[in-house]
């Protein structure tokens, strides 16, 4: 079955997993490469994800899709730093 064919949210989820297999890769033997890793995953990744399973509910279309997605990077980003300042 090719990638296109396959129901969104097996979409969403191979695409995370992809993510987490490489930002693990880039990890391996540079321990100090983690937090930024993990950054990148939530910050990035999760909320990318979250837009997509909006559009796939037909909840979100268009220009407010693209908002969506930045105000889900920006909450996250925010929340990863007030979780840093702990």
């Amino acid at each position: 079955m090719k990638y296109q064919q396959l129901p969104g949210p097996v979409r969403i989820s191979l695409a995370i997993i992809l993510w987490s297999i490489i930002l693990w890769l880039f990890t391996l033997g540079h321990p100090g490469f983690v937090p930024v890793a993990r950054m990148i995953f939530l910050v990035f990744v999760v909320p990318y994800a979250i837009a997509e399973w909006l559009k796939i509910k037909n909840l979100l279309s268009g220009k407010k899709l693209d908002y969506a997605r930045v105000v889900l990077i920006m909450c996250a980003a925010v929340i990863w730093w007030l979780w840093l300042k702990k």
